[in-house]
This record gives structure tokens, sequence and C-alpha cells, in this order.
């Protein structure tokens, strides 16, 4: 009993604690990788329902510990009770945890495969196939996968190749090796350590490009505002004036070519404010400004997330991907209402943008916009690609304030510069804001909390398109799912051959 608790229970929840302290802000990946190889050694024998027992374990504990802070929104911003925050969240992390219980699953049904392949293929693509469809399924939430835990490492120069889920097979394949160091054959062994060995030297030998973009054109200047209005601060109808009088000055202290304002800087409707908005936009005008402005707009009865583009920018953006249950509830109208009466909820009713949008464009440069969650997609980020230069993300993390989400969402924006070889000018309304170059560095943030002003004299445009721009997702899910259906097929005659 005590065996089968240690094995079933208490190991895969330390594994799966290990995993958040890969992730920002603890950075330390090699513990997400220890976690990994944790994990494959608890399914290494083991039948399929003690496995995808483990596999569940594991993704309670690693969700539990990273994906905590939506309580934070749901209890304090949205209005639910301590109970009802504390249901929803856990109902998420449950949802989520079914992913590698379901890895685990197949890891039990194909056991009986050769331990090289099934460590060094099958697993991993496994892992795979789970992270692209937790990625798709319903609106997605592709939050903490794995790859993200590697953009301080030495092989995010990956990124650009196979993007954020050919890094996370990456991980999971050098966890097969170290559990087939450990406890494979004599074969395995071997197999493993010349892996090890190979590794390094073929990274020196064979030439991977350090970028795979190159400059476009002159340099913008810009600025990026962190007006620092908490979210409760923000809902109050009295600090609308004091609101807007801060973002105005911090835009007049600024002479750079582009200006970028948080998500929702303006937190109410455009129409109620044309006037501070003309204002703003003959300011920009007076200095050849381009200034993107987060703010709602309302068209026919509905409310859209938004950037206008200001001064020397035209045009404006609308949030195509938006948050399920923060800003539209994905059940019919009726219902909704009818939860609405047992529950005190605070439900969104945001209006989704058109799938396709013309780019704003500041000063000849094609700007790739998205908003908040937005980035956490990377076909999101794609849709503007390869014609934008830079990539503008706006978010308000206020929603997390006090928590590690906030790190985990820059950590993530860092991965959509890396893959696509675009500088990033992130401006989140309490932070973290930054400036990220091409190659996925934050060259400056912000202090979270702290009315800030980031410029750079250097914001350089690329052009050209990384292999993982180029080809998207595609050999990832022909990967993954050609890897589990041969295993699946290969499980089924196995089991066929022993009745």
């Amino acid at each position: 009993m005590t065996k089968g608790l240690a094995a079933n229970i208490v190991v895969p929840a330390i594994c799966g604690g290990l995993i958040t302290l890969g992730f920002a802000p603890f950075g330390w990946w090699p513990l997400t990788l220890l976690g990994v190889v944790g994990l494959i050694a608890l399914w290494w024998d083991a039948p399929v329902r003690p496995a995808a027992v483990r596999g569940f374990v594991f993704g309670l504990a690693s969700f539990g510990t990273g994906l905590y802070w939506p309580y934070v929104s749901v209890h304090e911003f949205g209005h639910a009770s301590a109970p009802v925050a504390v249901a929803v969240t856990a109902l998420l992390v449950v949802y989520l945890a079914l992913y590698p219980a379901l890895v685990g699953a197949f890891a039990g049904a194909t056991r009986r495969w050769p331990r090289l392949l099934w460590a060094l293929v099958l697993v991993p693509g496994a892992w795979l196939l789970s992270e692209l469809a937790r990625g798709r399924i319903g609106t997605g939430f592709p939050w903490l996968s794995l790859g993200y835990s590697l953009v301080d490492s030495p092989v995010s120069a990956l990124a650009p190749i196979v993007g954020v889920y050919g890094m996370s097979l990456a991980l999971v394949v050098a966890a097969g090796v170290l559990c087939l160091l450990v406890a494979g054959s004599l074969v395995g062994r071997v197999i493993a350590v010349a892996v090890i060995a190979i590794t390094p030297i073929l990274i020196w030998l064979v030439p991977v490009p350090s970028h795979w973009t190159e400059p476009a054109g002159e340099a913008l200047s810009a600025s990026v505002v962190q007006g620092s209005f908490g979210e409760k601060i923000k809902s109050k109808s009295s600090t609308l004036g004091p609101t807007l009088e801060r973002y105005k000055q911090l835009t007049k202290a600024s002479d750079a070519d582009l200006v970028v304002w948080p998500e929702t800087a303006v937190p109410v409707p455009a129409n109620r404010v044309q006037s501070y908005l003309s204002d703003i936009d003959a300011m920009a005008k007076r200095k050849d400004q381009a200034l993107l402005a987060g703010t709602l707009v309302a068209r026919e009865s509905r409310y859209y997330n938004a950037l206008l583009g200001l001064g020397a920018a035209s045009g404006r953006y609308y949030k195509r991907h938006l948050v399920p249950f923060g800003e539209y509830f994905p059940v019919p109208s009726f219902v909704k209402r009818w939860i609405g009466e047992i529950v005190p909820m605070r439900f969104g009713g945001l209006a989704f943008g058109p799938a396709q949008q013309a780019p704003i464009e500041a000063h000849g440069v094609d700007i790739g916009l998205s908003i908040c969650f937005e980035d956490v997609f990377p076909r999101e980020i794609a849709r503007s690609l390869p014609q934008a230069g830079v990539l503008v993300n706006v978010t308000n993390d206020a929603w997390f304030a006090g928590t590690i989400g906030p790190a985990q969402h820059l950590q993530i924006a860092r991965v959509r510069a890396l893959e696509s070889g675009r500088p990033m000018l992130r401006a989140a309304n309490t932070g973290i804001s930054a400036i990220i170059g091409y190659a996925g560095r934050a060259r400056q943030t912000t202090p979270q909390f702290q009315v800030a002003t980031l410029d750079s004299p250097n914001v350089q445009p690329r052009k050209g398109a990384t292999p993982y721009v180029a080809l998207g997702n595609e050999p990832a899910w022909w990967t993954g799912g050609t890897v589990v259906l041969i295993g699946l097929i290969g499980a089924a005659l196995a089991r066929r051959r022993r009745l």
C-alpha cells in the first residue's frame, strides 16, 4: 500500500511540482527536465491504468502550482466568492491534467514496444500531440507548454526552426535518453551515451544560423508606456480623468517614432472620450509620432477590445482570440443568465474581431498586433507574418497581480519574438512591460506596479520568414499524429496476439 501510494501519488506530485520551477519567474529549466525524467521512469513498466493515474497526478501538481493565479482574477475582479473561484480554478487544472493522463495511458498501452523506440519516439510523440491538442481544443489553452522553460537554455536556437512545441519534443526526448541511460538495456545505454556524446559535437559541426531574418529599412525609436493602474482602480469612474491625464503626459514627454499604450489604457469605450482621443491624435501628428492606444470600441451594440492607430499611424485592430469566461461566456445567453442568478460573477461580453484585418502601419512599417492572451498562440502571431516588421503585444496582467502569471506571460512573449525573428514591444498596464529583441532577449523591462516608460532609440524592423513561420505546426501535427497512430496499432496487434 505504501509503495503504491508513493508510486501513484507522492512521486508524480513531486515531479509535477518540479516542472513549474523551470518556468518564469524561477527559470530553473534543468528541474523541468528532471521532472519529466521522473515521470517517464514512473511510466516505464506501468500498465495503462496506473500510468494514466500517475500522469493525471503529475498534471494536477504541475498545473496546480503553475496555474493557480486564475483564482485572483475570478475572485478579486470577477466578484466570485472564494469557494466558487477555487472551484473554477480547480476545474481548469483538472481539465489540463487530463492531457498528461492520456499520454500516460498511451505509454502504458505501448510499454511492450522496444524500450529504445518507446522512450525516444512513442512517448515524446504522444506528448507532442497532447500539447498541440491542448492548444487547439475548444478555445485552446497552451500555457506552460514545456518548451517555454527552455527559452534561456542552450537549445533555444531551435525555436525559430521548430517552435515552442518542437522544443517541448526535444525536452521529452532528452528525458527519454536519460531514462535509457539509467534503466535501459545494454544496447539502450550505449545508444544513450552515444547520443549524449554526439549531440554537442553535432551542434558544433552543423552550422545553424544565429538568426533567420534580416534588417529591413531604418530603425524606429519607440516608447512603451506603463501607466500602472490596478484593475480595481481602473474600474472606478472617479479615476478616469487621472488615468487619461497620466497617459497624455507620459506620451507628451516622448519624442519616439512609435509609442505603445497597454491594453484598455483608456478603460471606457472610445466614443465616450472622443474629444480626448482627438487631442492625443493631434498631439501625435504634430510630432509625426505613431501611437497605438488600447481601448474599447463600440460598434452596433457590440464592444471590441481594440488598439487604435493615432497620429502617424492609422487603422485599428480588434482582438480576435478572446479569453473564455473573462471576455466572453461560451454558452447561450439564457444559460448565462441562469448561472448569473445562482452564482454572482462578472462575465465578459466582448465581440470577436474579424479573422482578417488590415495591419496598422507606422512610418512605413507593418506592425504585427496581438492583445493579451493572443500571444499565447503562435498561429495568432503568424497571421501577420512575414509582412510585419515589428511585433506589438499589449496586455493587462493586473488581472493576476501579485502572482507568477505576469512573469510567465513575458516568457511566452519572448518565445514568440524568437520564433518569428522579430523584435517585440510589450506594453503591460501594471507590468511587466518589455522591449524584446528578435533573438528573444528582453533588452529592457519595467518593475511591476510602477509608472514607467521604456525608451529605445533602435527598434530594427526585420524581414524574412523563419522555418517555423514558413511551415507552422503542420510538421509537428503529422509527427505526433503518425507516432501515436502507429503506437496504438502496434499495441492493438500485440493485444490481439496475446488473446
